[in-house]
């Protein structure tokens, strides 16, 4: 049979039905909760839920659920009054029962206010009501970010703080997520959509990651005067070097030693970071050689590079190298991603060497000899 707590609990649960049919203007009034049949085998328990379902009921409170009950014949207990199903009858009895008159009033004048300022919301709003909810005391400010948006966006002009809109400085950022469904509704046709970051999925400023690189070249000097040069991402993406060979190496001191080569830059890997290279356009007119440390994570890295540039070559990461400088071998970083797919045949046998073995060479430890040498037969 059904309780007092769990009436409370049904009904709740019809509380997104009850407001969804609201906010479409349709009555779903009376509302029935079912009840069941299936007594407590405890006589003085039994009666003591009946008694509960009845003493919160509207005969007894003045509002809330009535029973309909029916007379049940029982085999332990004999003929028993029972709730058969509980129903509210209107709308006032079902809120105050739930203690969300309010909340429901404001949910209302919201959707009313929403609605005015931004009609093309309007099955948004019916489809949102925990949204319309969750916001009751910032609509206001939504609907002005909204409506710059609508009327004024320009795209990469302004970072989130300086959005010439009338809230405080933090508000968009604090509010992401519900502007976000907002703004994917209103404004479709600016939306980045492989993009999850805010600033990004609307084509606004942000804080770039940031790419370092080092001309190996007079030749490639992007910047007369200026052969070290740290750049934003977008920057160095819209601006292509003349050069013929771009050298992407992990390990900074490894950058910073790096050789002249003709017409060369190296970029300083910095590990998965790798990934903020990928747009890259004009990259895949070049020649890319990476190095890392020799361990089943440069292997790995090797592999998403590769990925994106499928002309890249590994530079000094094959087992001759291991062979030559096997006593620096020390315990690398146990792995357990899955098998890297964009390696040669003699790369992967290198990575399985390593990951199988947990070993790491340091791309520090390869004298600077080495890398003229195999410089030279790049180049010649």
């Amino acid at each position: 049979m059904i309780t007092a707590d769990e009436i409370r609990k049904k009904s709740a649960g019809k509380y997104l039905e009850v407001l969804q049919s609201s906010l479409k203007g349709e009555d779903c009034f009376p509302l029935i909760v079912r009840s069941n049949k299936t007594l407590s085998k405890d006589f003085i328990q039994m009666k003591k839920e009946i008694e509960e379902v009845f003493s919160a009921a509207k005969d007894r409170k003045g509002y809330g659920y009535s029973v309909i009950s029916e007379p049940v014949k029982t085999r332990q207990h004999g003929t028993q009054d029972i709730p058969k199903f509980i129903t509210f009858e209107s709308l006032p009895d079902y809120l105050k029962f739930l203690n969300k008159e309010k909340e429901y009033r404001l949910m209302m004048e919201n959707y009313s206010f929403i609605k005015s300022e931004l009609p093309q919301l309007n099955q948004w709003l019916v489809q949102n009501a925990k949204a319309i909810i969750s916001n009751v005391d910032i609509w206001p400010d939504l609907i002005k970010v909204c409506l710059w948006f609508i009327n004024h966006y320009e795209s990469r002009k302004y970072y989130l703080r300086e959005l010439p809109i009338p809230v405080h400085t933090k508000f968009i950022e604090e509010n992401r997520a519900v502007l976000r469904l907002l703004l994917d509704e209103l404004v479709p046709d600016i939306i980045v959509s492989t993009e999850n970051l805010f600033e990004k999925r609307y084509s606004l400023k942000y804080d770039q990651p940031l790419v370092r690189f080092r001309s190996l070249d007079k030749v490639c000097w992007h910047i007369n005067h200026f052969d070290d040069l740290t750049v934003p991402i977008e920057q160095f993406t819209r601006n292509p070097i003349s050069c013929s060979k771009v050298f992407i190496i992990e390990n900074k001191m490894n950058f910073l030693t790096f050789p002249q080569t003709p017409f060369s830059i190296a970029v300083w890997g910095k590990g998965f970071a790798l990934e903020s290279l990928k747009n890259i356009r004009w990259l895949h007119n070049k020649e890319i050689y990476y190095w890392s440390d020799l361990d089943a994570q440069g292997f790995q890295m090797l592999s998403q590079l590769r990925s994106y540039f499928p002309q890249t070559q590994s530079f000094l990461m094959e087992m001759s190298v291991i062979e030559k400088y096997i006593d620096f071998i020390v315990k690398g970083t146990p792995t357990f991603t899955k098998l890297p797919s964009y390696l040669s045949d003699q790369e992967f046998e290198v990575y399985h060497y390593l990951s199988n073995n947990n070993y790491r060479l340091e791309q520090e430890r390869i004298h600077q000899n080495l890398v003229l040498d195999r410089l030279r037969q790049i180049v010649n």
